[in-house]
């Protein structure tokens, strides 16, 4: 009985240390590296770049950023400049992407 007692609050402490461990270091668009956007699903790719490109940006007068256009144009780029700077934040590389001729409509 206190054999089973022990396993069962030993493999409690476990499973609780392993999601506490998990919850650590949950990734989020904010804090993502470069090394980490390139290992992405491709389909999730489009998602995280928008979110990027919109961040602390106020569109006026009902401009916005296509979503095509950051399927097409902004994550090669991001994917381009992760691949030589993986270290880097994918919220430091904003500025190094390049809008298409007409970002805002």
């Amino acid at each position: 009985m206190k054999m089973t007692l022990l396993a069962a609050v030993l493999g409690t402490l476990t499973l609780g240390c392993a999601s506490l461990a998990q919850a650590a270091t949950e990734t989020t668009p904010q804090n993502m590296t470069c090394k980490e956007f390139v290992n992405l699903n491709p389909k999730a790719m489009t998602p995280v770049a928008f979110w990027m490109l919109n961040k602390d940006t106020d569109y006026k007068g009902g401009d916005y950023v296509d979503w095509n256009e950051v399927e097409t144009v902004a994550v090669p780029q991001v994917m381009e400049v992760c691949k030589q700077h993986p270290q880097k934040k994918v919220m430091d590389i904003k500025g190094q992407i390049k809008p298409a001729g007409n970002a805002a409509h």
